[in-house]
């Protein structure tokens, strides 16, 4: 599968892609530090370890965090 390797380097399209969130979504958690991410040019990227942390630190939380909902 696409995310066998948890330290493949991923765009946020790809990301989102593989784990059903808007590239958006995920750049504005980049933005607030709540996604494990770092630049590259002006864009996102992230690593299938550091998206699988996130879901799961929500998971644990029970819920989708109300301050960073955003539109779709």
């Amino acid at each position: 599968s696409n995310t066998d390797d948890k330290t493949r380097i991923l765009s946020m399209a790809e990301a989102a892609d593989i784990y059903g969130f808007s590239p958006q979504y995920l750049s504005e958690l980049a933005k607030k530090g709540r996604l494990k991410a770092f630049r590259v040019g002006r864009s996102w990227a992230t690593t299938c370890a550091d998206v699988e942390e996130y879901i799961q630190s929500r998971q644990r939380k029970g819920m989708f965090r109300e301050d960073i909902s955003l539109e779709d």
